[in-house]
């Protein structure tokens, strides 16, 4: 094959990758791999994307060789990666808050096709795909950024136009003729697919360079954090394989945050209920009085923690 698209979104990105699917040829030859942020649940998004193209869409349950003129769209609460000539879909850890990741794709399919692969960055939130447009920068590589001014959400086309020169800065329609263009650019390679059974059973493989610790600890299980080196882009990964950028780690952290201050609130509140109901057993005047007074610290640090609580 001559290139590989992948293609990554989160807010108002459904309805720009529809649009763009509608704009390609039905001859479009190069294989699309994408990642669009969804909730965990059942996904209907391979069904609604198929309504706006001729082309095969598919969303791998497993894995399976990479096919020509197909749309592999990552499934529900899984990642999806490129090795081998197949593409995998892998409950592995989150990154960047996500599963699916753009980051994870973008990085996986940079590292195996290299020169080959035509990343596309839509509308979205956040900054996830910063790093995995930087993997593709690097192996030379082709990127298209839907340009801010025509995104839903300009959030993170933005983001990842300050932090890689991007190739292209573009409309959905000029993004459809850069992708006719240049999906047909380049000599084929000299990759044979692989059979069915030669995918089953591939693994992730991990592979990120890791410096020196971060002086905080992963927000959803509690790990140390390693520095990833990604150019200028600063990234952090737990043991468990949690990703994080500086932005998606600071709003992980002030949500891991409220969350610690919610139990606390329950523990005080059950603190306040023993006490009282120790007060009202007991028949001592002194250990009464005590009690009473434990509630009312409980009670008071309540009050005070709702306030907190109310801030953030």
């Amino acid at each position: 094959m001559r290139k590989v698209v992948v293609i990554g979104g989160s807010t108002g990105a459904i309805d720009a990758f529809c649009n763009l699917l509608k704009q390609l040829p039905q001859d479009f030859s190069a294989p699309i791999m994408a990642v669009i942020h969804i909730g965990e649940g059942a996904s209907v998004l391979p069904d609604i994307l198929q309504r706006c193209t001729k082309l095969k869409v598919v969303s791998p349950a497993g894995s399976e060789p990479i096919a020509e003129g197909t749309v592999f769209v990552a499934p529900a609460n899984r990642h999806l990666l490129a090795r081998d000539g197949c593409v995998l879909s892998t409950h592995g850890p989150r990154e960047n808050r996500h599963r699916p990741a753009i980051d994870t794709l973008f990085r996986s399919v940079a590292r195996n096709y290299r020169s080959k692969v035509i990343a596309v960055i839509l509308s979205g939130a956040l900054d996830d795909g910063v790093a995995g447009c930087l993997a593709v920068e690097a192996r030379g590589g082709t990127i298209i950024v839907q340009d801010p001014a025509t995104a839903q959400n300009p959030e993170m086309p933005s983001n990842v136009l300050r932090a890689v020169s991007a190739n292209y800065r573009a409309s959905l329609e000029e993004i459809a003729r850069l992708l006719s263009k240049l999906s047909k650019e380049g000599e084929p390679g000299p990759e044979k697919t692989p059979e069915p059974a030669e995918c089953a059973g591939l693994e992730e493989e991990d592979g990120f360079p890791t410096t020196e610790p971060f002086a905080q600890t992963c927000p959803e299980c509690g790990g140390s954090l390693l520095k990833v080196e990604h150019g200028d882009t600063e990234q952090w990964r737990c043991n468990v394989g949690h990703f994080y950028t500086l932005e998606s780690f600071s709003l992980a952290h002030s949500n891991a945050l409220e969350r610690a201050l919610w139990v606390a609130l329950q523990r005080l509140n059950e603190q306040r209920s023993l006490q009282d109901h120790l007060a009202k057993r007991s028949t001592n005047t002194f250990m009464q009085r005590r009690y009473q007074e434990n509630a009312a610290a409980a009670a008071e640090d309540m009050r005070l923690l709702k306030e907190i609580l109310a801030r953030l």
